[in-house]
């Protein structure tokens, strides 16, 4: 008996087929412009190696500049420790210099230089009183003196009335320069026949060695002829200024070499050793 069968034994009618109902007309999509990759993995995958790569070097960066910084710190540690040595010792010199310094300073402060000052000037008087040349300064006198002049009295002046006659010309008072320390005064007395030979005189010692002539006093006597004059000038001793230039060079003459003797002609007899012949 069949199960499927129904008990009043009338047989069944067959079902129809089912069929899918139709679907509705469905627009369909574009598709993507990308499709993403099939990825089966159970975990997803991430390219890390770029990174890696990238914090390696930046790493390796990081210990090269590490190294430079502190191989730079090392150099400047000892270039400022010699340069701080060095510091020190000139410090020390500077100390030493002013030491020796105030030493001096109070060793000068020790000396009287004005007294110092006098003894030289008193020395280079005694010394150029012991050197003055009277035969020198009579002979430049007289070069210069004409015919009709006559002198009486020729008197330099030394010491203290040689500082005051100089202190008188020049206006000036304390020590002499240097320039005018050579000159010594000279008072000049005389007479002359007429007018123009004296003022020729006087004309005559504004010449080197004198200088600063002046005609100090002038009188005429009761016969008017003659004239009594007084002159004073400075006078620097020593030689002219033309003596103290160079001379002209000298000149080398050669001499003429001997003639050559002849072949066969006898050699010269030489003289002794004595220079006897």
């Amino acid at each position: 008996m069949n199960p499927l069968t129904p008990e009043d034994g009338t047989p069944e009618t067959p079902a129809p087929p089912l069929r899918p109902a139709p679907m509705p007309a469905v627009a369909l999509a574009p598709p993507p412009e990308r499709v993403e990759p099939l990825n089966l993995a159970r975990r997803p995958f991430l390219n890390s190696r770029p990174v890696v790569r990238v914090a390696l070097l930046l790493w390796l960066l990081g210990v090269a500049l590490l190294l430079v910084n502190l191989s730079q710190f090392l150099s400047y540690r000892g270039r400022s420790a010699d340069k701080r040595e060095q510091i020190a010792r000139k410090e020390t010199e500077i100390e030493n210099q002013r030491a020796a310094l105030a030493r001096l300073q109070k060793t000068l402060d020790s000396f009287d230089l004005v007294a110092q000052n006098q003894k030289v000037d008193f020395l280079n008087k005694q010394i150029a009183a012991r050197t003055f040349s009277w035969s020198q300064l009579l002979d430049r006198i007289a070069e210069r003196l004409p015919n009709d002049v006559r002198l009486n009295r020729l008197v330099p002046l030394t010491g203290d009335k040689a500082e005051r006659q100089l202190q008188r010309s020049s206006g000036t008072a304390g020590r002499r320069p240097a320039k005018a320390s050579d000159l010594v005064p000279l008072t000049i007395t005389g007479e002359s026949r007429n007018d123009a030979a004296l003022l020729s005189f006087v004309d005559s010692l504004f010449k080197p060695p004198f200088t600063d002539a002046n005609l100090a006093r002038e009188e005429r006597e009761e016969d008017g002829k003659t004239l009594k004059f007084e002159i004073s000038v400075q006078y620097r001793p020593g030689p002219p200024p033309a003596a103290t230039g160079a001379g002209p060079a000298p000149r080398i003459e050669e001499l003429p070499m001997p003639p050559a003797a002849a072949p066969g002609a006898p050699a010269a007899a030489r003289p002794p050793a004595g220079g006897r012949p």
